[in-house]
């Protein structure tokens, strides 16, 4: 731990683990669903499905692993951890707790869950960025990622032709140097029916016979209230409204303009909304960044998951840097920050 006050933190690496499975969207059958039609639409060809005896924190913790052996980084440095994620290992504790045991890392880590999916990266940056700057830890463990697939009904065919499983480890630091990190947030809570699981805490807890009685929408999806559900047409109205507002609110407090930012990676969640928003925010198209054909949407995975994709594939600044997340709250999260100094690691699998 250190002294100091108000210290600077960046982001020192980041590594991405994802299931070894890739299930083909053609291997699918879903009745009067044209495939190929979809896949157009979204982008996305393959999605990553975890087994059942894999959970989000076997993945974050081989996605750690990798991290500390390519940064040669020495693990008891650790002194905080931060775990971003949806679908955690149990109901309490969280899965931070499970990372610290598994990777033998201090006792004195202070240990931080976040309830996060979509927005769970940026979330979570806020969150090691914060622990850093009040000098009580020099090192941060960021864990973020989904095993949504989990939560999706076998014969829901909308979601199961989108989401994808993967987790990712980043170790925030402090920096050497000074470094500019300016976040920005919008929320809308009161239409978090958009996009939640209704049943499995204690306003709806699970039961047999009631929560898990199958309904089949006018869409052709079934679900039970054990599954995700998500209004996807209301979801899109919130993106396309919060993402360009926040992004041009983060662009301002850094006082930086469109054309200054070297790279700006939103939440992946398909091609219509990531397109639709470099269009409404009039970026040019080698700015905003888009790898979802083989891996699907990956919650709260897919930005780092880009992050690492787009720099191991081609060699491109980012001094200055915009990440943007978007999902359940409902919520918009932002930053802006470089990543010039940020070790990139190449895509595992488990």
């Amino acid at each position: 731990m250190t002294d100091k006050i108000f210290t600077v933190p960046f982001i020192k690496g980041i590594s991405v683990t994802v299931p070894e499975e890739q299930v083909d969207l053609r291997t699918l059958t879903f009745a009067d669903v044209d495939i190929e039609k979809i896949i157009k639409t979204t982008g996305i060809e393959f999605v990553r499905q975890s087994p059942n005896d894999k959970t989000i924190s076997d993945y974050c913790i081989n996605a750690a692993e990798n991290l500390f052996e390519e940064l040669n980084f020495d693990k008891s440095e650790i002194d905080g951890i931060v775990f971003s994620t949806y679908t955690g290992d149990y109901l309490s504790p969280g899965s931070g707790y499970i990372v610290q045991s598994a990777l033998n890392l201090s006792s004195d880590c202070i240990v931080i869950d976040i309830n996060q999916a979509c927005a769970g990266y940026v979330y979570g940056l806020f969150q090691a960025f914060l622990m850093i700057q009040s000098g009580y830890c020099k090192n941060v463990l960021l864990c973020v990622g989904d095993t949504m697939t989990k939560m999706i009904h076998p014969k829901d065919r909308a979601e199961r032709m989108i989401l994808g499983d993967a987790g990712s480890a980043s170790i925030i630091s402090v920096a050497d140097t000074a470094q500019k990190s300016i976040f920005a947030f919008h929320n809308v809570g009161k239409n978090f029916q958009v996009l939640y699981i209704p049943a499995g805490g204690r306003k709806l807890p699970i039961k047999t016979g009631v929560t898990d009685i199958e309904k089949t929408d006018e869409d052709g999806n079934t679900r039970t209230l054990e599954n995700l559900y998500m209004d996807g047409l209301e979801l899109m109205t919130f993106v396309m409204y919060a993402a360009p507002k926040t992004v041009k609110k983060v662009l301002n407090m850094a006082k930086l303009t469109k054309d200054d930012a070297d790279l700006f990676v939103f939440h992946q969640a398909n091609k219509t909304i990531v397109n639709s928003l470099g269009r409404v925010l009039r970026l040019p198209a080698e700015k905003v960044p888009l790898h979802v054909q083989e891996y699907g949407n990956t919650a709260s995975a897919s930005i780092p998951l880009a992050l690492c994709l787009e720099k191991n594939q081609r060699d491109v600044s980012m001094e200055n840097a915009v990440l943007c997340g978007f999902g359940g709250g409902l919520t918009c999260a932002a930053v802006a920050l470089s990543l010039q100094n940020t070790h990139f690691a190449a895509i595992h699998e488990l």
